[in-house]
């Protein structure tokens, strides 16, 4: 009976094993092994009531039964029960100090109380049975089996604690802990990602890089991971080496069916690679490398044709690409398809976007567009109408603002914008869109003091953060300097990825007269967004300031030539490769600017 019970356990027959296992218990009535077993087939069943009577029987016959100590301290949690569920989960320990189950148990148990002290404690007994296990195993195959599974348990202990300490800004904790997991169990995936993701997180990028690598050589075609380390790469200003994953990825779909949209077969192979695929052109389209871009969300179109998410960030990279007829026509195709689905979200859905917000979206990119394929007063009117119908929606203040000024029209986009804030106070998302309407208007003074509302409102949005960073880094002072530092710092963190924060960001430490640093942040700018003059100016200051004046004169002919009117250069070789995005538009401020570096160059290279 009790084997037949096991059968049916595994096969996930229930009604038949607790059957079975009432039969045995007939046989050994004074088993408190059985009555465990059947507890465990009735809780898996929701039926706790009677789990807790065979408990109590087995605990009445064994009150040491570590098994049961177990599973009763499991029902406590549910039942918010964490005192009775301590003590059960201890009584278990003490029965059967090398089963790690309870151990990891009692650690979640005291996390989620916020006893991480008391945690601790727990991890670190689990870590001592680990080594005590290990040196006995020698070549006891069962006893390897066992240290093996310690090791797994011990290393999943560590790794939420770590999570906890990270959670909870105590990274020196954290990393103690992700290295206590490492040392249990060198190679357990669920380690490497954690501490990974929790490196990448903390901005170091090399050691994260390293933990992926190391979970990538156990998981050579893991989309999850080639999509992590191409994020890394990006973050660290190496878009080849993304181009790269993004390539690899793409050799992983090919080796896919498309989806018929009926069979399942294969169909989480995939819904991952083309969310790796997704996850990697989209940073792929912030650093201008829109033809990759393309290349990625088509190979994921091939799996999931006319999918409504993949195919708005592929009209987005056609319109980056300097086709922005094409791509309005692509924008406009996406809202059709998405009104035709009426409520249904797409299937599946990569990034959860509703389809309303997304249809909006479609919209509102759909206009933009249309004014850079030469339709300035289309693009207008849409605008004027979508912000009528969504005033507090910051993306469509935005919008407004780049079609009005692109026909000339900034300060009329001001206006505009500014009888929004004043018809509706209670919202802060036009503020930022207001803001950069003052910059563009030349209204200097009135767009800090509006940014710095922006703050208020959003203390973490990136562009406000860099907005008044970059200001304040231009005007130099001392005290401007030092809270310029600490606001770009949170905008690099908040956008690892973005050009124009990390040159915000190298060009103070440049003026606070940290050189290497600023070297550093500024070389990942350029790599970010390349062939923009103003980065490559800011580069060559601090490459003069590091000694290296001939790199220096580089960058600023580099820069030159980008600003000269009428420019007619062939791009170079890695530029063709590279299939840098062409420029939108001219820079307002190129002239400035190019003032700037012939002055520069005039005393470098009189």
């Amino acid at each position: 009976h009790y084997l037949d019970a096991l059968l049916a356990k595994n096969a996930d027959d229930l009604v038949t094993a607790a059957e079975e296992l009432r039969e045995a218990l007939l046989y050994d009535p004074e088993s408190a092994y059985l009555h465990a077993v059947l507890a465990d087939v009735l809780i898996k069943q929701a039926r706790l009531a009677d789990a807790d009577a065979e408990l109590a029987s087995a605990l009445s016959l064994d009150p040491h039964h570590g098994p049961a100590h177990l599973l009763a301290g499991r029902i406590a949690v549910s039942r918010n029960q964490p005192m009775q569920a301590r003590d059960h989960f201890q009584a278990a320990i003490e029965s059967q100090p090398d089963d790690p189950d309870a151990y990891r148990e009692l650690a979640r148990l005291l996390l989620s109380t916020g006893d991480a002290p008391g945690a601790q404690v727990i991890a670190d007994k689990l870590g001592e049975r680990v080594q005590r296990a290990q040196d006995l195993a020698d070549d006891d195959g069962d006893a390897l089996v066992a240290a093996d599974r310690l090791r797994e348990q011990a290393a999943g202990v560590f790794v939420e604690m770590g999570r906890w300490w990270a959670q909870h800004g105590d990274e020196h904790a954290a990393e103690r802990a992700f290295a206590q997991a490492r040392s249990a169990s060198p190679a357990d995936p669920e380690a490497l990602i954690a501490e990974a993701t929790f490196l990448e997180a903390r901005r170091k990028y090399a050691d994260a890089r390293e933990r992926y690598l190391r979970l990538l050589a156990q998981r050579p075609e893991s989309p999850e991971v080639l999509a992590a380390l191409a994020r890394v790469a990006l973050a660290e200003g190496d878009v080849e080496a993304v181009t790269a994953h993004a390539r690899k990825l793409l050799a992983l779909a090919a080796n896919l069916e498309p989806s018929d949209g009926v069979s399942g077969e294969r169909e989480e192979d995939r819904r991952d690679v083309c969310l790796a695929l997704l996850r990697v052109a989209v940073p792929l389209l912030g650093a201008h490398r829109s033809a990759d871009a393309q290349r990625a969300l088509e190979g994921a179109l091939r799996l999931y044709p006319d999918h409504p998410e993949l195919s708005f960030y592929r009209a987005l990279a056609l319109v980056q690409r300097g086709r922005p007829r094409e791509g309005a026509l692509a924008f406009e195709a996406v809202e059709r398809s998405l009104r035709a689905r009426g409520e249904e979200p797409p299937s599946p859905a990569f990034l959860g976007i509703e389809p309303d917000a997304l249809v909006l979206d479609a919209q509102v990119q759909g206009a933009l567009a249309r004014g850079r394929a030469g339709e300035a007063p289309e693009s207008m009117r849409r605008l004027r109408v979508f912000f009528a119908e969504h005033p507090a929606e910051e993306g469509v203040a935005l919008a407004l603002l780049e079609a009005f000024d692109r026909a000339g029209k900034a300060a009329e986009a001001e206006q505009i914008l500014a009888a929004s804030v004043r018809a509706h106070p209670e919202t802060g998302a036009v503020l930022y869109a207001l803001g950069n309407a003052q910059d563009r208007a030349g209204m200097r003074q009135k767009a800090l003091s509006t940014m710095r509302k922006v703050l208020v409102v959003q203390p973490q949005h990136a562009g406000a953060l860099n907005y008044i960073g970059y200001t304040l880094t231009e005007r130099g002072k001392p005290a401007d300097l030092r809270e310029a530092e600490d606001l770009l710092a949170r905008a690099v963190e908040l956008r690892p990825d973005d050009g124009a924060i990390a040159d915000s960001y190298g060009f103070c430490l440049l003026k606070l007269g940290r050189a290497s640093e600023a070297l550093a942040e500024l070389r990942r700018a350029d790599r970010l967004t390349p062939r923009d003059p103003v980065i490559l100016s800011h580069l060559g200051d601090a490459l003069l300031a590091a000694g290296k004046k001939e790199e220096a004169l580089s960058a600023f002919r580099r820069a030159l030539a980008l600003l000269l009117p009428g420019s007619r250069r062939r791009p170079s070789a890695a530029e063709a490769q590279a299939m840098i995005d062409p420029p939108d538009r001219s820079d307002r401020d190129g002239p400035r600017v190019r003032a700037e570096i012939v002055k520069k160059l005039k005393v470098l290279a009189p």
